[in-house]
This record gives C-alpha cells, sequence and structure tokens, in this order.
C-alpha cells in the first residue's frame, strides 16, 4: 500500500458524491423564494465535495500520500466551520415556538417556522396589508388637478 487509500477510493467515486448533493438541488425550485439560502447552502455544499473530489484526483495523479488529501479537508472544513451561518442554516426546532420540525421544513424552508408558527406569521402579513390599504383608502387621493379645485 503507498499511503493513498483514501484518496484513490475518493477519486474512483468520481463525480457521484457532487451529484448527490446537487440533486436535492433541483427540488429547491419547488418552493421558490422561500428556500433562497437553503438553496445557496446547497450550492455551497456542493462546491466542498468539489473541491474534496478534486483533491483526491490531484493526489492520485501525483501519486503523494493521504497527508496530502488531509491538508485539502481540514481547509475545506476551516472555510465552513468560518461560513458556517451561510453554509449549515438548517435548525431542528422552530425559530418562534422550539418545537420539531419535519423534513421538509428543515430542508427547504428559509423561515426554520412550524405549520403553525407561519400560519400565524401570515395571518398577522395580511392583517397588517389589510389595514395599510385600507388607512390609504381613507386618505383619499392626494393630487387634486386644476379642474377638480376649480369645481370645488
Amino acid at each position: 500500500m503507498n499511503g493513498n487509500a483514501i484518496s484513490i477510493w475518493i477519486a474512483e467515486l468520481g463525480i457521484w458524491p457532487l451529484v448527490v448533493v446537487l440533486v436535492p438541488n433541483l427540488m429547491f425550485r419547488k418552493y421558490g423564494q422561500s428556500a433562497g439560502k437553503k438553496r445557496m447552502a446547497s450550492l455551497l455544499q456542493a462546491i466542498a465535495v468539489f473541491v474534496i473530489t478534486t483533491a483526491a484526483a490531484f493526489v492520485v495523479e501525483r501519486e503523494l500520500t493521504d497527508i496530502y488529501l488531509f491538508g485539502a479537508v481540514a481547509v475545506v472544513a476551516v472555510v465552513l466551520f468560518l461560513y458556517r451561518g451561510k453554509v449549515f442554516p438548517y435548525r431542528l426546532t422552530c425559530a418562534e415556538c422550539e418545537t420539531k420540525l419535519d423534513f421538509r421544513t428543515i430542508y427547504f424552508m428559509d423561515d426554520n417556522l412550524c405549520v403553525d408558527c407561519r400560519r400565524k406569521k401570515d395571518v398577522a402579513e395580511e392583517e397588517e396589508s389589510a389595514s395599510v390599504e385600507e388607512i390609504e383608502s381613507q386618505d383619499g387621493p392626494e393630487d387634486i388637478s386644476e379642474e377638480e379645485k376649480d369645481d370645488k
């Protein structure tokens, strides 16, 4: 054994680890803007997988030891740690009431709210927009033309 068994194993996998990470990314389109942050996180994770598999292929091609692969993995891990808020935005509990979330909410929804809290938030937003529209309709038009002023 020449000390690069792990690199050979990862390099032989080819692009499949990248495909496995990117295929679920296609499902994010279904959720639109409500999954934007988590879709970006999925892409950043795919970049990390790509860097690691490329490093493994480089180690195999140059006949280096796995120490170089471990160095690349350490660099990727440090970068992921520094940007952990963007790369791992997932929460297992609701941001409002701390109840456990279902898989769809954990993986796809940016707001990290349970069904009940999301419903309450939507109702509150609808009431707020309705009150704003009501206030605007009570104020009446602010721009009165010269002809309307003459009629009064």
